[in-house]
């Protein structure tokens, strides 16, 4: 019962403490001190032990963070730090165990070997007994939990349980401490991003009120960078060149404001240069282009610009570059009156505001420009416009020019000049006293002036600062009479020449900006244009006035009509060509009215009219010609040439003349090519004569010199074979032996065999000598009508006997289809038989010499002679079944001296002889047509009467 009854109470005791426990954790959210304090002293009670300690690990070393009774000798040693490697039990606990209980730390091998740890929890605190407790999260060490007993005395599993329950409070106690510092932190920064999100908006709306005030935008960037970011005062500057000028200057106190002020008024006369390197917050910005702070200008040895502090009282600062395009276009700067580093959260929202300043800059520099060019391109339209409306007249052009100009500028005076090439002189003026303005209208000469002479050599243009400082009877004149100070002199040029200039001016120094020179020039060439408008359109209106002297003196009828087909302009001419009234054309008729009012007329005849006036209207942009003849007889040649605007063109040309001269020309031209024919034709006949002429002579000296021998080689040959013959006889009466009788038998053979060979080719010399004198001699008889079948067949016969009597044996089958309306030709007849025994011939031996290479049961030799009649012409065709022609041989077969049959068979002359008596004595034809190893055909043409012959 005593038992149970302690347990019940102390379990009650247990129940009691957890309970407070979680008060202390519920009371004190985020403070974990008391948590702690309290869990150490209900554990240490509870367990009867002497004293406790709770520590956090960092990874490297447990550090204190709750004790509760520890004596005092050992309270100094607790505070300090302990390394893992220090202490045994907390090295266990490290390497994943969760408990240690050692029962007398006395006895431990770390306190005999004087671990420094171990001996000043036993020799100071007098522990004995120590239980360890892991502080885990999600096996993360977090810490210890320690209570010991000044006894040596193990704590029971019930205390140890309590010591682990009060542990995991603890693990508890550290994430809710955690959780709580984390989402303090998240909502400290989304208060400062609702405060940052707030300012920008508040700037963004400011850009947007401010469109062209640049100065309460860059104020308030200042302004609310500054209040943001704890600071005094803010600055704002941009570049002007090499230096940087304030253009806000903002403090958040009425102390920092005037400090503020003081400094801008100061910067405004002693602008900071961005080269100044480390010696200003400025020149570090921009030679490094990124955020800079100085904690303390005062400590910082290198910053050379006192005037900060003593003007403003800043000592800590902050610069921000505001950049375009990676270039500094100015800076943002924060000033603090005490010596405080800006945080890097801090010096990140200097930045936005940056870019914000840097938005609010480019659009302001964006919005001028864009209204700047909207009033230049108006007025340059206004310009064109009145340019527009006066071609011709410069007066109104110069006025409008020299007001729009001076306007945008913002300047006083102004006049523009022309040039003569030799003086200006000023056709417009523009606010000018009346007395400078009768000088300049009076002129000066160009080369006498400073800036006359400047603008011949060709520059771009004159800026004067200051006309005072000019010595010259113009330009003094200038300052004295109109008070001009800066001028600018912008000239007028086309191709390089000099035109003239407009002179823009103001009362006081103050030079012109790059646009207001750009915008200058730029009214400048459109006073080039209107000068060059005015020029074009004068020699336009002499052009016009010209062309229309030419138009109505053009030996053509000549009509113009627009797009829409009717009729725009005409001339004289076309009037009287084509008989139309005044009144008539004057209605200025569509093309097709003009059609049926000619058709009316009977201008186009019977023809297919209404398809004529499609093909007319069809594709205007094509060019078209035709011909007509016109009721009198006369010849027109319409032409229709496109207008590259639409419309076209008609011209009517009137060539009858031309067209008689046109036929005249063509009679005689045909009667100089029959001439020229029959003078070729004479001509080749000429030089066949003298051809063969020639050859004869050569043939008959041939024969002179040659024959004789050959006679006697002819001859003395036969005459030695007989006599080998009486050798023989005489021999046979000489007694010798068998072997010298048989050697003298066998020499008389060949010399025999010998001559007989040479008989054999000097009879073959003598056909060749007889045949060139045949090629070489000139048509025997004259010309005459022959009946051309009576003809062929009496060539067929007599090649087919010398055949038969010359070849034994000789046999063939003749053909003859002879068209009896063939007639008469006139021909040389004797010349033409020679022809066709030449091809009859040759025919003869292709089929005898196909018979030698084919089965003669299977072959049949044939000839075939045919005639047609042709109308002028006449055709005789010879057609054999012999072995053919090849190829190659076709291609030279009438070349003189060639041939394909054996040696001794022929000459080569009897195919060149036929070619040109058939070709060039005949002026006919002669085609081969022939299949190797099956025919052979050859086609002569004659005309019935020959030019050549005439």
């Amino acid at each position: 019962m005593r038992t149970l009854t302690r347990e019940l109470k102390e379990a009650r005791e247990q129940e009691t403490a957890t309970a407070e426990v979680l008060q202390v954790i519920n009371s004190s959210p985020g403070d974990l001190a008391p948590v702690f304090q309290a869990m150490l002293g209900k554990a240490t009670r509870l367990c009867g032990a002497g004293f406790g300690a709770l520590w956090t690990y960092d990874g490297e070393r447990f550090s204190i963070a709750a004790t509760y009774a520890v004596p005092a000798a050992l309270a100094e040693f607790v505070r300090e730090p302990v390394p893992v490697a220090a202490s045994a039990s907390l090295v266990e606990i490290v390497r994943g165990q969760n408990l240690v209980h050692i029962a007398d730390l006395a006895t431990t091998e770390l306190y005999r070997a004087s671990n420094r740890v171990r001996r000043a929890y036993v020799d100071l605190g007098g522990a004995r007994t120590l239980v360890n407790v892991a502080l885990r999260k999600d096996n993360t060490l977090l810490g210890v939990f320690n209570i010991y007993r000044q006894e040596v005395r193990p704590f029971s599993d019930k205390e140890i349980a309590l010591v682990q329950n009060f542990a995991a409070q603890a693990v508890i106690a550290i994430e809710n401490a955690r959780l709580l510092g984390e989402l303090r932190q998240r909502t400290i920064d989304l208060t400062e991003s609702l405060q940052h999100q707030t300012a920008t908006s508040d700037v963004l709306k400011v850009i947007s009120r401010s469109t062209f005030d640049l100065k309460p935008v860059l104020e308030t960037v200042a302004r609310t960078a500054a209040r943001l970011c704890e600071a005094e005062m803010g600055f704002v500057s941009r570049r002007d060149g090499d230096v940087f000028r304030y253009v806000a200057a903002v403090g958040l106190t009425p102390e920092a404001s005037a400090g503020a002020v003081r400094l801008q008024k100061y910067l405004d006369t002693h602008p900071v240069s961005g080269r100044s390197g480390r010696r200003t917050m400025t020149g570090r910005v921009v030679s490094e282009r990124r955020a800079l702070q100085i904690a303390d200008i005062t400590a910082d040895a290198e910053y050379q610009f006192p005037e900060i502090f003593e003007l403003s009282g800043a000592r800590a600062l902050l610069g921000v570059p505001l950049l375009r395009d990676g270039e500094p276009i100015g800076m943002m700067s924060l000033g603090r009156q005490r010596p405080e580093p800006f945080t890097e959260r801090q010096i990140e929202l200097v930045r936005t505001f940056a870019d914000q300043a840097v938005i609010a800059i480019e659009n302001r520099r964006l919005l001028t420009e864009q209204r700047e060019a909207l009033e230049r391109q108006t007025a340059t339209a206004e310009v064109l416009q009145v340019i527009n409306s006066s071609p011709g007249n410069l007066a109104p052009v110069f006025d409008a020019i020299l007001v729009k100009a001076h306007r945008l500028c913002g300047v006083a005076y102004g006049s523009l000049q022309v040039y003569d090439g030799e003086r200006f002189s000023a056709v417009a003026v523009h606010n000018l006293p009346q007395q400078f303005a009768d000088l300049l209208r009076r002129g000066f000469r160009g080369s006498d002036h400073p800036v006359g002479r400047v603008l011949l050599a060709g520059d771009r243009l004159v800026h004067i600062s200051d006309c005072a400082e000019i010595d010259h009877p113009v330009m003094r004149s200038a300052v004295d009479l109109a008070g001009i100070r800066t001028a600018l002199f912008v000239p007028l040029r086309r191709d390089e020449t000099l035109l003239g200039l407009i002179v823009s001016a103001r009362r006081e120094v103050r030079p012109f900006s790059e646009n207001e020179i750009a915008l200058l020039e730029g009214f400048a060439a459109q006073a080039v244009i209107a000068i060059e408008n005015a020029r074009l359109l004068g020699e336009l209106r002499e052009r016009q006035a010209e062309l229309r002297t030419t138009f109505d003196n053009m030996g053509d009828g000549v009509a113009m009509f627009d797009a829409a087909a009717r009729l725009a302009a005409w001339n004289r001419n076309l009037q009287e060509m084509l008989d139309l009234p005044d009144a008539y054309l004057a209605e200025r008729p569509g093309f097709a009215e003009l059609f049926r009012y000619l058709v009316a007329r009977g201008e186009f005849g019977s023809a297919d009219l209404e398809a004529q006036l499609r093909s007319s209207l069809d594709d205007t942009r094509r060019e078209m010609r035709y011909e007509r003849t016109r009721p009198d007889g006369r010849v027109v040649e319409v032409r229709r040439n496109p207008v590259p605007d639409g419309g076209f063109v008609l011209i009517y040309a009137d060539i009858t003349e031309r067209k008689r001269a046109e036929q005249a020309i063509r009679a005689a031209r045909d009667a100089a090519e029959t001439a020229l024919r029959e003078l070729q034709t004479a001509q080749d006949r000429l030089v066949q004569t003298q051809k063969l002429a020639s050859l004869g002579q050569l043939t008959a000296g041939i024969a002179h010199e040659i024959k004789n021998p050959l006679n006697f080689v002819n001859n003395f040959s036969s005459l030695s074979v007989e006599l080998i013959d009486e050798l023989q006889k005489a021999l046979v009466r000489v007694q010798v032996d068998d072997e010298t009788s048989t050697e003298i038998a066998e020499l008389a053979d060949v010399l025999r065999d010998n001559l007989g060979r040479i008989v054999q080719h000097g009879k073959r010399a003598d056909s060749i000598v007889k045949n060139m004198l045949l090629h070489a001699r000139e048509g025997s008889g004259d010309h005459r009508p022959v009946d051309i079948n009576a003809l062929v067949e009496e060539s067929l016969n007599l090649a087919y006997h010398g055949a038969r009597a010359e070849k034994q044996g000789f046999n063939i089958t003749l053909g003859r289809s002879f068209d009896p309306a063939v007639g008469q030709a006139d021909v040389f007849p004797q010349e033409i038989t020679r022809v066709l025994l030449n091809l009859i011939s040759n025919g003869f031996d292709a089929v005898v010499r196909r018979s030698r290479e084919v089965d003669r049961d299977d072959f049949e030799p044939m000839l075939a002679a045919a005639t047609r009649n042709l109308g002028d012409c006449v055709e005789i065709t010879i057609r054999d079944n012999g072995i053919g022609i090849p190829p190659d041989v076709k291609e030279k077969m009438f070349n003189p001296f060639f041939t394909t049959k054996p040696a001794g068979e022929g000459t080569g002359l009897g195919l060149s002889i036929s070619h040109d008596i058939v070709v060039k004595q005949h002026a006919g034809s002669i085609e081969v047509d022939t299949c190797p190893g099956e025919f052979t055909e050859i086609r002569i043409v004659l005309p019935r009467v020959s030019a050549s012959l005439t």
